[in-house]
């Protein structure tokens, strides 16, 4: 037998003589209440931590996704800032290389419609 489960079958037995009987009863009942405070008091000062420990960790999520989307907003805000100056330079580039005596695209389209059916 191991010596672990030996021990414990001793305390146990001296446990249950000493439960047994009525003036053991008497002699143990403090001790155990004691005990048994002691754990409630220990479950509940576990539970306070956890608790803490949860809303710590829910606070720094929340800190942490906050600077996220503004880091995921700023980025889409300097990519449509760089796509509406590219757009701008694009139209700009474009004006300036239409000769001034060409027609609009709609009127050369017209007048070429018009040239092929006479």
């Amino acid at each position: 037998m191991k010596p672990f489960g030996f021990a414990l079958g001793a305390l146990t037995g001296a446990a249950a003589v000493l439960l047994l009987n009525r003036q053991g009863t008497q002699r143990v009942r403090p001790i155990a209440k004691a005990a048994m405070k002691a754990a409630v008091m220990a479950y509940h000062e576990a539970r306070v931590q956890g608790a803490e420990l949860a809303e710590a960790a829910e606070d720094l999520f929340a800190e942490a996704k906050a600077e996220a989307v503004a880091d995921i907003f700023a980025a889409a805000m300097t990519a449509a800032q760089t796509k509406a100056a590219q757009a701008k330079t694009e139209a700009t580039s474009t004006a300036t290389a239409k000769p001034e005596s060409a027609a609009p695209a709609g009127e050369a389209t017209a007048s070429r419609a018009a040239g092929e059916s006479a």
